[in-house]
């Protein structure tokens, strides 16, 4: 659902924001994975990097994977490992969204539109 406000972005990046963020761990995972590119991690390192708790992160990376953005692989250890999906039909929108993000005024904007969505 897209709210009404007067934050001036770009369509594509408030689909993508509407679709992707409900919390403010999941724009934390966005720029991360952005920064990552293609690179491989564990949940582990995901939490360490972020500050933050396994549990916080869990939730948030699964639903990533379940909308198919990130992929997921089982390492001959055992251990979990997630990365962009290259194949994902949305990454594409996810550049764009990442390059979005360079610029303070437009992390400003998003801010904005996600508290007025009241996003915690």
């Amino acid at each position: 659902m897209r709210w009404d406000v007067t934050i001036d972005m770009p369509a594509e990046i408030l689909t993508f924001i509407d679709g992707f963020i409900d919390a403010f761990i999941t724009w934390d995972l966005l720029i991360f994975f952005a920064r990552k590119g293609g690179e491989t991690v564990t949940l582990a390192q995901v939490s360490q990097i972020l500050g933050r708790a396994d549990k916080d992160v869990a939730v948030p990376l699964k639903k990533l994977t379940e909308l198919k953005l990130l992929a997921v692989q089982k390492r001959v250890d055992g251990e979990i490992t997630f990365r962009l999906n290259p194949e994902s039909a949305d990454l594409p929108a996810f550049k764009s969204f990442a390059a979005f993000n360079d610029q303070q005024e437009n992390r400003l904007k998003i801010l904005s539109y996600l508290l007025q969505k009241k996003v915690r």
